[in-house]
């Protein structure tokens, strides 16, 4: 996944001048509700203390200006449950008709819902447990066998559907076969990470065999790496705020304001000076990959840039 930035060496460029460069992708949470109650949520204080729904208006206007802006795509994600706002559909129907591509990350349950999920470019599902017990026990809801019945239903409408699983304590014994299960419903990929729990990433676990298994070490942090990356990568809170990254959504310091009060491009400029997070005191983030490849470009010096039209 590093290698992605490769594809932006002219945004690298800018961000190395301090010029302020428009997102890439943006991140949308379209609901700060959920059905699920997982023992490991990183925002379940946050949703708790939120709980809204992002405004039509507002997502309105904020894809006129990411269009405008040249942003390539869209995740719809959480905060909550994204398929919980009863205009998800239009709402992916619109970013689909202004030109962007669509992902969609959910914990499933809902994703029957979903209208044309073979329109979307990729669906991640949070599954988390191999058996209906596991899952009770760590999303406090049974709702382990509609989740796979919905991703297999998806997959066979043609739409691209990996599985994620966050290990802890109570799932890494389910791991290999959360691994067989991906495999028997076809399944794009299945992705195991790490839990955040008290400041703490839980890693006392040995990733499967299986030909559906990403092994990466994406989540694994890494001191005293630039944390510019982030500036291509836009959050959107489904309370209309912007956050600096996506693992601090609904912290008071990590945000940048309200689309009720400034456009985008403005909340995106406004205090990101300001904020200099110490890497070393990250949670897991995918970020962490890209923030490797972009030292290394950086490593090859000003000639890279320079001579950068050559080949």
């Amino acid at each position: 996944m590093d290698k992605k930035v490769n594809y932006y060496l002219r945004e690298i460029d800018q961000l190395q001048n301090n010029e302020f460069v428009f997102p890439v992708t943006v991140e949308i949470d379209p609901s700060n509700n959920c059905m699920l109650n997982c023992s490991f949520c990183m925002f379940a204080s946050y949703l708790k203390k939120d709980k809204c729904y992002l405004k039509w208006e507002t997502y309105v206007n904020l894809l006129d200006e990411l269009r405008d802006g040249g942003t390539r795509s869209i995740t719809f994600t959480g905060g909550g449950s994204p398929l919980m706002h009863k205009k998800f559909n239009a709402m992916v129907d619109l970013a689909l008709s202004g030109g962007f591509e669509v992902g969609l990350v959910t914990n499933g349950v809902m994703l029957d819902k979903v209208e044309n999920p073979e329109k979307l470019t990729f669906i991640r599902v949070s599954l988390d447990a191999s058996n209906p017990e596991m899952y009770k026990k760590i999303k406090g809801k049974n709702k382990f066998k509609r989740v796979v019945e919905n991703v297999s239903m998806a997959i066979k409408k043609g739409a691209t559907v990996g599985l994620s699983y966050v290990v802890c304590k109570d799932n890494k014994d389910g791991i290999n076969s959360a691994s067989k299960l991906a495999e028997y419903i076809d399944a794009a990929y299945i992705q195991f990470k790490p839990a955040w729990l008290n400041g703490k990433k839980f890693f006392d676990y040995k990733l499967p065999d299986g030909n559906k298994v990403i092994k990466t070490p994406r989540y694994k942090a890494y001191d005293d790496l630039p944390c510019k990356i982030a500036s291509l990568i836009g959050i959107v809170g489904a309370n209309g705020h912007v956050y600096y990254c996506c693992q601090y959504r609904g912290n008071d310091y990590f945000d940048l304001g309200s689309l009720e009060d400034s456009s985008f491009g403005e909340l995106m400029r406004r205090k990101r000076p300001e904020i200099k997070p110490d890497i070393s005191k990250c949670p897991q983030c995918r970020y962490m990959n890209y923030a490797r490849a972009y030292k290394q470009i950086l490593k090859s010096g000003t000639l890279f840039f320079k001579h950068k039209n050559f080949l």
